[in-house]
């Protein structure tokens, strides 16, 4: 089973022919999903199959949570939230240019109270055999990850944007992917290095480590073999929405090394899966199943 613990985000999203900053344009496509790096990971997780998923998080008392809930039911997602009363439901706008693919997106979340965490919820955590992580609620995020350890279990931490105290977790991770920005921010002493970002994670003691390039690829080590290894990027001959794109690869990545891929074989089945997904608008019906990556694989990288 895999666990995940972080925000839970309803994106609204408009596609539009060219995005400029102080004008007027007509959408050409709107839809709202799902958002937030551990949910949309855990999407893409169901997805690809064979592995029961359950999100926990902390959402507003609105009815944009009721969708949240019901749209990861039906893409066989469970969901144990916490309604904070008072507060809204963590949300984004989002604009897609249609010239690239690129978005731009401004998310409004207000503080939520952090998780307040019940035995159901510790032994449910004790059964998780990955837990993904996004490291927002940093006490709750410890909390979870020391338990799912204890258990023998293997927990997963998504970096997008470093912030203070995250460092903590990093000797719990076996698995750590960051962003550009999120290596940059961990390590300010390396920050157009994302190969020493890479071994500066080993040091901390993640297992496996690894810096993603956006459209160039992935640098990735691990404890066993250190030396970081550039993997490219799968070509794309139509992007259309990159929005979630990094949750997107994080949880392909998680189900294929949950399911026995080694490290970089399983960043190659991440980057695939990726490139899939952006070549269709939205983080639902853009995701592929398990069959049609393999076979997107063997033709352009037999």
């Amino acid at each position: 089973m895999v666990v995940g613990f972080g925000l839970l985000n309803k994106d609204f999203v408009a596609v539009v022919p060219r995005w400029k900053p102080d004008t007027k344009v007509r959408a050409t496509r709107y839809f709202e999903q799902v958002g937030g790096p551990v949910p949309v990971a855990l999407t893409t997780v169901a997805k690809l199959g064979g592995l029961a998923c359950v999100h926990l998080g902390v959402v507003g008392d609105d009815r944009d949570a009721d969708d949240l809930a019901r749209s990861l039911e039906e893409q066989g997602v469970s969901s144990d939230l916490q309604r904070a009363s008072g507060t809204v439901t963590s949300r984004s706008l989002v604009l897609l240019d249609a010239h690239d693919g690129s978005r731009t997106l401004a998310n409004y979340a207000e503080e939520l109270p952090c998780m307040t965490f019940t035995p159901a919820h510790d032994d449910l955590l004790s059964q998780a055999s990955l837990l993904h992580l996004d490291g927002r609620d940093l006490g709750g995020a410890l909390h979870a990850a020391q338990l799912v350890k204890a258990a023998g279990g293997q927990v997963s931490f998504d970096l997008g944007t470093m912030r203070p105290g995250r460092e903590a977790l990093f000797p719990l991770c076996d698995i750590l992917l960051a962003s550009k920005g999120g290596g940059a921010g961990a390590f300010p002493e390396h920050t157009g290095d994302p190969a020493a970002q890479v071994r500066g994670f080993l040091a901390a003691g993640v297992k496996v480590a690894g810096v993603t390039l956006a459209e160039k690829g992935v640098l990735l080590a691990t404890h066993e073999q250190p030396e970081p290894v550039f993997l490219p990027a799968f070509p794309i001959p139509n992007v259309v929405d990159t929005c979630g794109a990094g949750d997107v690869f994080h949880g392909a990545f998680c189900w294929a090394y949950a399911t026995g891929m080694p490290p970089h074989a399983a960043a190659n089945f991440a980057q695939a899966t990726v490139a899939l997904r952006v070549q269709h608008y939205g983080n639902r019906a853009g995701l592929p199943d398990r069959a049609t990556v393999e076979v997107f694989i063997k033709k352009v990288r037999p």
